[in-house]
């Protein structure tokens, strides 16, 4: 009796994870009727003090708001050349933040704003609020705090969408 139980108990547990993930098997921990939404974007800017800082933005939209707002965590890591490695640069130190992000529209764009939370950050990362242009589904673009572009021709402040 008790082993039918356990069987039976065991199928509707299963059940019940398939149904609450529409069947979905890589719902990560996230099943249930609503899911947020993640996206990874990376990309090395310019800088005047090394050879560039490596952006991982890690985006966690809550599907509670529409998507149009989240959580955020941003890895920044400086390079500095180095011929003995590959790519022809080494990471020199990294900083890290994470806090809340907002998406806003403004003159018919849209932009991402992020606002660390001192807290969960590491000292010496970006403090905010930092912007992003949203160019495309793929691409997010640095402005400054007037929302406008970097006026540096020839060098990219973009980050892609991590496939």
């Amino acid at each position: 009796m008790k082993k039918s139980f356990y069987v039976a108990a065991a199928a509707a547990f299963a059940l019940t994870g398939l149904a609450s993930c529409g069947g979905n098997k890589s719902c990560n921990n996230n099943c249930g009727s609503k899911q947020d939404k993640i996206e990874i974007y990376t990309g090395v800017l310019p800088a005047a003090d090394c050879d560039g800082i490596r952006y991982t933005l890690h985006l966690d939209y809550d599907e509670d708001d529409n998507f149009m707002k989240g959580d955020y965590d941003l890895t920044e890591t400086y390079l500095v050349s180095d011929s003995t490695s590959v790519g022809g640069v080494s990471d020199n130190k990294s900083f890290r933040s994470e806090g809340d992000f907002t998406v806003n529209n403004k003159a018919g764009k849209k932009y991402l704003r992020l606002v660390q939370d001192r807290k969960d950050s590491q000292q010496g990362s970006a403090e905010g609020p930092i912007y992003f242009l949203v160019e495309n589904d793929s691409t997010l673009t640095l402005v400054n705090d007037d929302l406008q572009l970097p006026d540096a021709p020839g060098l990219n402040y973009s980050l892609k969408l991590s496939k």
